[in-house]
């Protein structure tokens, strides 16, 4: 099996992350060995001055009239070779005694100030790092001849660093070992987890993968509660719904326009084919079928146009309303347009009343819906009534009415969808819809009133 890319960034994620949290552990723990081991070195060297001080103490309380060198003398002599190393001056800084080599004495007494009890550090000039507690000791001293009188004792006790920084640079050492290991074995636990934590999208991928293309109605299963793999099947889910849908329709308009061109076209090729049959046909037989082939081509386009439009509808394309559309302008074009069609089969359509009513809308649509409403008037009704086409206004809104004799129809039912289910009148319906307005049928005593309402500009 390849590698995964995205375990792999996954795995590196997860790894780097738990890199940043090594460095920030390993960056706290040296500053707490840092910090807690020279407390403990200070405070053993507060120790060892104390106790160097109980001892000058105890001298002079032995031998008071002794001077300081003495005294301190005795103190460095007895003092046991293990038992750390310090240094005792006079208020001066004179060295009175020590136990240590006199060289680094020297250096690190030129890092200190006396005073109270004080911590610094001396870096000596051989590359050694030393510690030191200094503090000033003044005891109460009497006389042969009973007279008070002081000494002072400077008392500096110092340790190397060296073990704090040999421990310091072991746990360096051992981290930056231990960091290429960890890492790569939490690149390899990270990219095994994430395999774990990505089975159930493998799974839904399998899923997916499953569904057939002729077949949308499958549908992947949703953990309750939801978490980010349910609601992408969630969502997934809607998306098939949709295309299903989407998937509907289509199938539909290829019936729709199937069944709308068919009959013409039969009707173009059977025209053709019985003239082609008959070479030496007279002139008005071969008019009369160019008339009639004439008619389904002109059927063939208003049903292409038909067609063109019930696909931008039910695409849920926007419409823009925008146009100012003078009704009674294309009154006029209409019935301009549709009369040599009413002529040819035989029918008579008429301006009645045409108010100057504009509306906004959409242009196209309003020309195409008042086109269809005059051809379902002429193909469909009485041939010896005469098709009134009228616009007028209506308490506040524009009337535009086109009157047909025949028997009573009603409007098709109402699509399940937001656009137009099919060709004719239920276009019409849903131009008006769009504009905001409504279709309504009005039959009386053998007139059909076929009326849009749309509202206009006051």
């Amino acid at each position: 099996m390849p590698l995964s890319r995205l375990r792999l960034r996954l795995g590196l994620g997860f790894s780097l992350a738990f890199a940043f949290g090594l460095a920030m552990l390993a960056a706290v723990a040296l500053g707490y060995l840092w910090r807690e081991s020279h407390r403990r070195l200070d405070e053993r060297l507060d120790a060892l001055a104390n106790d160097v001080s109980i001892n000058l103490a105890i001298e002079l309380a032995g031998l008071p009239v002794r001077n300081g060198i003495e005294v301190s003398g005795e103190v460095s002599g007895e003092w046991p070779r293990n038992g750390g190393s310090f240094v005792i001056c006079d208020e001066h800084m004179r060295v009175l005694a020590h136990n240590d080599d006199s060289a680094r004495v020297t250096e690190i007494l030129k890092s200190w100030t006396p005073g109270n009890r004080v911590h610094f550090d001396a870096n000596l000039a051989s590359g050694e790092s030393y510690r030191a507690s200094g503090m000033r000791y003044q005891p109460a001293q009497v006389s042969a001849s009973g007279k008070s009188s002081s000494a002072v004792f400077e008392i500096v006790a110092f340790s190397s660093t060296a073990g704090i920084s040999q421990d310091t640079e072991l746990l360096l050492a051992a981290v930056a070992i231990a960091t290429p290991i960890i890492l790569l074995l939490s690149l390899t636990g990270g990219y095994l987890m994430a395999g774990r934590a990505l089975r159930p999208v493998t799974e839904l991928t399998n899923a997916v993968a499953t569904i057939a293309p002729s077949d949308l109605s499958h549908r992947l299963e949703v953990l309750e509660p939801k978490d980010e793999l349910g609601l992408l099947a969630a969502e997934f889910n809607d998306l098939l719904v949709r295309l299903n849908s989407a998937q509907t329709q289509n199938r539909k308009f290829v019936r729709e326009a199937a069944h709308q061109i068919r009959t013409p076209l039969t009707l173009v090729l059977g025209e053709a084919a019985l003239e082609l049959a008959t070479p030496d046909s007279p002139p008005e037989q071969m008019r009369g079928s160019l008339k009639r082939i004439g008619l389904a081509a002109e059927r063939m386009r208003r049903r292409v146009d038909e067609l063109f439009l019930l696909a931008e509808a039910q695409n849920g394309e926007p419409v823009l309303l925008t146009e100012d559309v003078e009704l009674d302008q294309a009154v006029y074009r209409a019935v301009d347009l549709m009369r040599p069609r009413a002529v040819a089969l035989g029918r008579a359509v008429a301006v009645g009343s045409a108010e100057p009513v504009s509306v906004k809308g959409n242009s196209a649509l309003l020309n195409e819906a008042l086109l269809e409403m005059l051809e379902n008037a002429i193909r469909h009704g009485d041939a010896s009534r005469t098709v009134m086409v009228s616009v007028a206004s209506q308490r506040g809104k524009a009337a535009l009415e086109v009157v047909s004799g025949g028997r009573a129809f009603a409007l098709p039912a109402r699509a399940e969808n937001d656009g137009p289910d099919g060709l004719g009148l239920p276009i019409v319906r849903w131009v008006a819809e769009v504009h905001k307005g409504e279709l309504l049928l009005a039959n009386h005593t053998g007139w059909n009133s076929l009326v849009m309402m749309l509202p206009h500009d006051t």
